[in-house]
């Protein structure tokens, strides 16, 4: 009886379900349903994640560029205006430093009635002699003009003399242009620092003119009338108080005047320009026109002549000029100690006065500018 039941539990154990092929069928149709089913739930999930995230960052994008931004960036100046901006505030901080009046540290005899020196990178005036006192510039007027042409031309501007030489004064220093010469730029920038040559100030004025007015039909004189307004221009936009231009060289008018310290604000401004610094160091230039003709010039400076009474070894440049009425007056730079030095010296009676000023106050100088750094 044990027996029969051990085997038929055992049986019992053995036994098992059995499915036909319809049932099989159905239970993979039905799980293919349930994985199609929690596929699709996947994919559904993951567009809505993508959809949201697109949403979300269009959302910020709109936010970061709303009218709040266009607002601020009206209140923002042009370019133009923010040059603006900067040169009242340039212009500000050199009104500071020149209305110092009687409060420089150098004490110096000097015979020039015009003075004054002053270190560009200490932005303080060391020496001044009745600096704000009118009186011509003579050929120093030229700084302008070189300023103003390099303004309004570029590297390819061709300058070709013609009837603005008739415009030249007798008795000028001269370049030797001849109507019908043609220069570059930077020939036409030698020729009016080196020999400082009125027939090339006004073949520079004359091209130039024409450039600004946009009309190459004006005359001679408008032509240099255009060029002479920017000229003031040029002075009032470096601070001038108390200049007037009327030529382009500097030739003698009782209308044409300026003041030391006022030549000084105009160099100053005039390094805008580098090439300028460039001419006024030359000793010489020898050139060839593009119109053929062969020239050599030399550099009116003597402190820059190494084979000269005057040479003075730090100088760099700048320009001189001399008038009956004017007198011997000079624009000097010279480096040393890491600082560059600007002296202008107007008036003098004689060109060795006007040497022995200069150097003496650069000598001076550059003595307080060593004791001031050590």
């Amino acid at each position: 009886m044990a027996d029969r039941r051990r085997q038929t539990g055992s049986g019992r154990r053995r036994r098992r379900r059995t499915y036909s092929a319809a049932e099989i069928r159905r239970n993979r149709a039905i799980l293919r349903l349930i994985l199609m089913s929690m596929l699709f739930i996947l994919v559904c999930l993951g567009v809505w994640l993508l959809a949201n995230a697109y949403a979300k960052s269009r959302s910020e994008t709109v936010l970061s560029v709303d009218s709040s931004s266009y607002s601020v960036l009206a209140d923002l100046p042009s370019e133009s205006e923010a040059a603006q901006i900067e040169k009242e505030q340039q212009i500000e901080e050199e009104n500071s430093i020149f209305e110092q009046k009687d409060s420089y540290p150098l004490e110096m005899i000097i015979e020039s009635p015009y003075c004054v020196v002053y270190d560009v990178q200490g932005k303080q005036v060391l020496y001044a002699k009745d600096a704000w006192e009118r009186c011509y510039p003579a050929s120093t007027t030229k700084i302008i003009t070189a300023a103003v042409m390099l303004k309004y031309t570029d590297e390819d501007t061709i300058f070709t003399a013609g009837d603005e030489q008739s415009l030249v004064n007798e008795g000028s220093s001269l370049a030797y242009l001849n109507v019908g010469s043609v220069l570059d730029r930077s020939m036409i920038l030698d020729a009016i620092m080196l020999p400082s040559g009125n027939d090339a100030s006004y073949c520079a004025a004359a091209v130039t003119g024409r450039i600004i007015a946009e009309n190459d039909e004006l005359t001679a004189q408008e032509a240099v009338d255009v060029f002479i307004e920017q000229m003031n221009e040029f002075a009032s936009d470096s601070g001038c108080i108390d200049t007037n231009v009327t030529c382009p060289d500097g030739f003698h008018d009782d209308n044409h005047y300026t003041t030391a310290m006022d030549m000084l604000r105009m160099t100053l401004h005039s390094e805008e320009y580098p090439e300028i610094a460039e001419s006024g160091e030359k000793t010489y230039a020898e050139v060839d026109f593009l119109s053929g003709e062969h020239i050599w010039w030399s550099n009116s400076n003597s402190l820059i002549q190494s084979d000269n009474s005057n040479y003075y070894m730090y100088a760099t440049g700048l320009k001189t000029g001399m008038t009956d009425q004017s007198g011997y007056c000079v624009v000097a730079t010279a480096e040393r100690f890491g600082h560059e030095i600007i002296i202008v010296c107007m008036g003098s009676e004689t060109s060795e006065v006007r040497w022995n000023d200069t150097i003496a106050l650069f000598d001076a100088a550059f003595q307080y500018v060593r004791n001031s750094d050590a």
